[in-house]
């Protein structure tokens, strides 16, 4: 490798040798853990594989921005200054032989616009799954419990808590059965064993209903627990413990 010529065909040959088994590479992988990211939250497991598939699928991306943009930058950056001086030379740097070609640089523009259009489409594809995924939950409360002056309502689609994930609403309500907006709220759960206690904290999401909240506990046993709600925010602070049997 005697001038700029030789090394920006060294380059082009690595490039094209990469490109095509790195996009492969990635899509396979990518479009392999786009599933476990879709998975519903309240799956079994599902929560735990996310946050595996995550970073992997963030590594992937790193990359191969790394091995297809970056790298080749700094090499050609590195191996420069091991080239001679040739001053002479600088103006048929790269003969138009050597330039890349319209087609290939537009097969490699199209690649990119197609990663970049998927990492688009999943990413806004699952906000608004998180935004309207959730199914309607609706029904008479499983318990009411009194915080305070006001009353809370807890609501699951299934009459109760089940063993494993768990989604329901919390709603509070004044005396005159008006929803109440009481700022942070925290639910957790609590089962005294021989030896051990069992916990289990719930997380809480506010919902667009002021008032009303979305809960998702996972519980690990069934049987009875001890849980305690409590809230913290306009409407002063208050707290109340209840025992809750899981199915």
């Amino acid at each position: 490798m005697n001038n700029m010529r030789d090394l920006h065909a060294a380059v082009m040959e690595g490039a094209v040798q990469r490109i095509r088994p790195k996009i492969m590479t990635v899509c396979a992988i990518f479009f392999g853990l786009l599933p476990i990211m879709w998975s519903p939250t309240l799956q079994a497991g599902a929560d735990v594989m996310k946050r595996i598939a995550t970073p992997m699928i963030g590594g992937i991306i790193t990359s191969a921005i790394l091995e297809l943009l970056i790298f080749p930058v700094i090499y050609v950056v590195w191996r420069k200054r091991e080239l001679p001086d040739q001053n002479e030379e600088e103006a048929p740097l790269i003969p138009p032989a050597l330039v890349v070609s319209h087609e290939t640089r537009q097969r490699v523009l199209r690649w990119i616009a197609l990663i970049i259009t998927a990492l688009a489409l999943f990413y806004a594809g699952n906000f608004v799954w998180q935004k309207i995924g959730p199914h309607k939950i609706s029904g008479a409360p499983f318990t009411t419990q009194s915080v305070n002056d006001l009353t809370a309502n807890f609501i699951h689609r299934q009459g109760q808590l089940r063993r494993g994930n768990n989604e329901f609403l919390i709603e509070f309500r004044n005396a005159q059965d008006q929803l109440v907006d009481v700022g942070n709220v925290k639910f957790d759960m609590d089962m005294n064993m021989p030896g051990m206690q069992m916990h289990s904290g719930g997380t809480i999401e506010r919902t667009n209903t002021a008032g009303r909240y979305r809960a998702k506990i996972k519980i690990d046993m069934a049987g009875d627990w001890n849980a305690k709600i409590s809230f913290d925010g306009p409407h002063g602070k208050g707290q109340s413990s209840f025992s809750v049997t899981a199915k």
